[in-house]
Order: structure tokens, then sequence, then C-alpha cells
């Protein structure tokens, strides 16, 4: 992981696209929860979930660990801050250095907007949480993380899973996906 550190910092890496893809082998996935025991269910479901598909795994209720899959558990209110953190989210991306950061609890599209308005200037392909949908949440990033080891890069095992088309799908959470790093892949 520690070679992703330069691609974050403003270095002159090559450009990432669908023919160069970002490799990361031997990915680590983070539960970062700043909500405390309201998450811990939730947090149990997608460890259960996720962590099989990872080389290695985190777990903090405070400090942001370094990690190239970050899931954070927190209320993001209207003015964009985090209840009860010091960080604002883009902070929080800046200090994992995590490539794909995943808001993994529901929050308002409002209160989204105004966390993008906050300082911080690091990248991820970020996806923020509207609708958990159930069980569907975990189902639905345990097929996406496969499809990237898989030889899928995540924007385009994201339009598989999740087709981009104006209907109304039950079988997927509710999300917004912002692919600011693009492609990457598993190894």
């Amino acid at each position: 992981m520690g070679w992703l550190k330069p691609l974050f910092r403003g270095s002159s890496s090559r450009k990432i696209t669908l023919r160069h893809p970002l490799i990361i082998e031997n990915p680590k996935i983070a539960f970062l929860n700043l909500v405390g025991a309201a998450a811990s269910p939730l947090i149990a479901e997608d460890m259960g979930a996720l962590k099989p598909l990872f080389s290695d795994y985190a777990e903090s209720n405070r400090d942001v660990p370094r990690c190239d899959v970050l899931m954070i558990y927190a209320t993001i209110n209207a003015d964009g801050l985090i209840e009860d953190s010091a960080y604002c989210l883009r902070e929080i991306i800046g200090e994992s250095q995590a490539p794909i950061v995943i808001v993994a609890t529901e929050n308002s599209g409002k209160s989204y907007i105004a966390a993008g308005r906050r300082p911080g200037s690091s990248n991820a392909n970020l996806v923020m949480t509207l609708q958990r949908n159930g069980g569907c949440f975990p189902d639905f990033f345990k097929a996406l993380f496969g499809m990237m080891r898989n030889g899928t890069t995540m924007p385009m095992a994201w339009v598989k899973l999740a087709p981009q088309i104006p209907t109304e799908q039950k079988n997927v959470p509710g999300t917004i996906f912002a692919a600011e790093v693009s492609h990457i892949l598993f190894k």
C-alpha cells in the first residue's frame, strides 16, 4: 500500500485509465466507526461480508486507519461536518490515503453536498450512502469487490451491478458514486 502515497500527493504518477488502471495488490479494508454503538450491527454485517475479500483489515473508533478501502460509519450534519469528529470527510480521506472510501451510514444528499464544500483536497472513488436498503448494501459491495478481484475495474463493475438508467432498482443500495480516482483493480 505504501507505493500509493505519491499518487495522492500531487506527484507526476501516470494517468489512471481503463487501459491503465490503478492495481492494488493485497488490498486492506478498514472500518472507521464515528457513530458509536448504534453502528455496531451495520459494521458486523459489513465485516462479515467483506473481510474475506481482503488480505488484511483494521477497525477503529477514533484514529483514521491507513488502508486501501475505508468504510466510514458517520453522521454528516447539514453543515457538512461529521458529528463527534475533529475531521471533515476530505480530511479523513487524506489521512487514510485510501483510493476507495465508502460512507456506509445513511446521510442526506444535502449533508453530502455540504461535506463536499469543506476543506481538503484528497481524492478517492467516493461512495456516499443515501439508503442501505438492508442486506442489499453488503451484498452489493461483496459483488463489486469480487468483480474488481476478477479483472473488472471499479466503475465498470459498478455499472454492471447498478445500471445507470432511470428506473427504480430494489436490489442495490441508494448511493452517490464519485469516481474521482477512476479505474481501480484488486490483485
